[in-house]
């Protein structure tokens, strides 16, 4: 980096007027600012820069964000300056969809962010040293709707219902995957669950409310709206814990940057802690940033739940369910173990 050069004109100025002020009472004026300039210069260059000091500064983080609830705390958190407390330099980086997201991961533009644990196996096989370092939504059930919704008009109300009853979803997603466990939790076998592809949320929610499609699987904020519009709550992580979204880094990044981790995972705590005590306080927020339609912020008869709990690792349990389920589907290449999906050097 090229050094900044300073250069200097010639400064004309009366000659009169200098013989006068070095002379005299005027003369030992200005001998006196000018050894108080050259105190204070010489004060002020020790502190900027002492010898063998380095000057400290801000570790950037590159945070992809998707418009999710998941990431409200993160929002807050640049509101608040909670960042800059941290002495952390977040630089939020927007992505409309999860595959753009997992794009930057793969190029290494950014250096964290709020997926699942099938996202960061699926990352991992494709040769992205990703790692979750804490749940961000799914610690306890409530945090966060994922739904299975039967239509309007439907008299589905419960999962035995939907024995061989086509459902709506993302396939290979944790879409998917929370459909088949709460079925599964509900009484069904994994044979008379029949799921058909529907991978934009839009299109399943209208074709859902439409009876055009007997059942859906969504995510909030589209679950409470669809349940808003007359859709039947079949099955949903109210009451079962099936689904879990993680904070995920580079493993470079929890390498070389166990404090910033550390610290990043306070922010999240910090912020969700201000959440839970003002939980109508931040609809501006979620509606701007995470897209959450105002007919839900503003309903009293079906209110969105919105929950978070001091982040924690995933527990083995909750990691290997993940990847015994993607075995089953061949999504995996080779055999994955818990230690390769989380890292918990953020905890320590």
């Amino acid at each position: 980096m090229h050094g900044i050069h300073h250069e200097h004109g010639n400064i004309p100025f009366c000659l009169h007027e200098r013989s006068l002020f070095f002379s005299g009472a005027g003369g030992r004026l200005f001998h006196a600012l000018t050894a108080l300039i050259i105190v204070s210069f010489l004060f002020s260059s020790a502190a900027m820069a002492a010898p063998g000091e380095p000057v400290k500064q801000d570790v950037v983080v590159r945070l992809g964000m998707l418009p999710i609830i998941d990431n409200l705390p993160f929002w807050v958190a640049r509101e608040k300056g909670y960042f800059k407390d941290e002495g952390l330099a977040a630089e939020l980086v927007f992505f409309p969809s999860a595959v753009e997201r997992d794009s930057a991961f793969t190029a290494r533009r950014i250096d964290a962010g709020i997926g699942d644990l099938l996202a960061v196996a699926s990352l991992q096989q494709a040769g992205v040293n990703l790692k979750a370092i804490s749940l961000a939504m799914g610690t306890k059930p409530g945090e966060s709707r994922f739904a299975v919704l039967s239509a309007p008009g439907s008299a589905i109300r419960a999962p035995k219902q939907l024995k061989n009853v086509e459902i709506a979803v993302s396939l290979n997603s944790i879409i998917e995957y929370t459909t088949d466990r709460l079925l599964q939790h509900g009484g069904l076998k994994q044979s008379e669950i029949k799921k058909i592809s529907i991978p934009k949320m839009p299109l399943r929610l209208e074709l859902l409310l439409q009876g055009k499609i007997p059942a859906a699987t969504l995510p909030d904020p589209l679950a409470t709206l669809a349940i808003i519009k007359g859709a039947h709550v079949v099955a949903d992580t109210m009451t079962d814990n099936a689904a879990k979204t993680v904070i995920m880094v580079q493993q470079s990044f929890a390498e070389n940057n166990p404090a910033a981790s550390r610290k990043l995972l306070a922010i999240y705590r910090r912020a969700g802690a201000d959440i839970m005590s003002n939980p109508n306080g931040f609809n501006e927020l979620l509606a701007k940033q995470a897209r959450v339609p105002l007919e839900v912020l503003n309903s009293t008869a079906v209110k969105m739940p919105l929950n978070f709990s001091p982040p924690r690792p995933p527990s083995n349990e909750e990691v290997m369910d993940v990847l015994s389920w993607m075995n089953e589907r061949k999504l995996l290449k080779k055999q994955l173990r818990y230690e390769d999906i989380v890292a918990q050097t953020a905890h320590d």
